[in-house]
């Protein structure tokens, strides 16, 4: 019971209340690969047992999956999601799998921060949904992770915290607290939306 009651409490933490509407079938907008679009309700399925991350989608009574291939945008209850391909960052049960990946889109303007959702498994009969933030310059590929503290399924190797601060060239005092991972995940949508619309910390 005690181990039940901590991955619950993991669970939440990972993947907050307001984070999951887009894990159940809600109102959305998508569009396809071939350049259909419309509206459908859609829920995100994240990967697991070597089967990838897809979409489904009711529309006019007719459920379909899609690949992430398949959609290069699409939307589920305000949540935006995009296609990225050469992604080097598949964790958990995702990390067999090829292809492109969806990003959901917090943040935009000079710094840009998007949420990576994977699915791990935990222990017996208990898989966790988690989200990793991931960010860049506004105009360039390269992704890198902000990742504080142990991540479930992650290899912290792979993505330094200091690497991030760079993204912040115009704020000294931000950048120190990227390099120390001072910024903790909550916080981080708000510390990339003050510095897109200007806002600098005290020295």
């Amino acid at each position: 019971m005690k181990n039940t009651r901590y991955c619950f409490a993991l669970l939440l933490l990972l993947l907050p209340w307001p984070g999951r509407a887009q894990f159940a079938f809600a109102p959305g907008t998508y569009e396809l690969a071939t350049g259909s679009k419309g509206p459908a309700s859609l829920k995100l399925v994240l990967g697991e047992g070597g089967q990838p991350t897809h979409l489904a989608g009711v529309k006019n009574g007719q459920q379909r999956s899609f690949s992430p291939a398949e959609v290069r945008a699409f939307t589920i209850d305000g949540h935006r999601f995009v296609q990225v391909g050469d992604f080097r960052f598949r964790s958990g049960t995702d990390a067999e799998t090829t292809g492109p990946v969806w990003l959901e889109i917090v943040e935009t303007g000079p710094v840009e921060l998007f949420y990576y959702h994977y699915q791990v498994e935990m222990g017996v009969n208990f898989k966790a949904h988690v989200k990793l933030p991931v960010l860049r310059k506004s105009g360039s590929r390269p992704f890198l992770v902000y990742c504080p503290g142990h991540t479930p399924g992650f290899d912290q190797k792979l993505a330094p915290g200091g690497f991030v601060a760079a993204l912040f060239p115009t704020d000294p005092a931000l950048q120190r607290q990227f390099a120390v991972n001072a910024v903790n995940r909550l916080q981080l949508p708000a510390v990339v939306h003050a510095y897109n619309q200007g806002t600098r910390l005290a020295p």
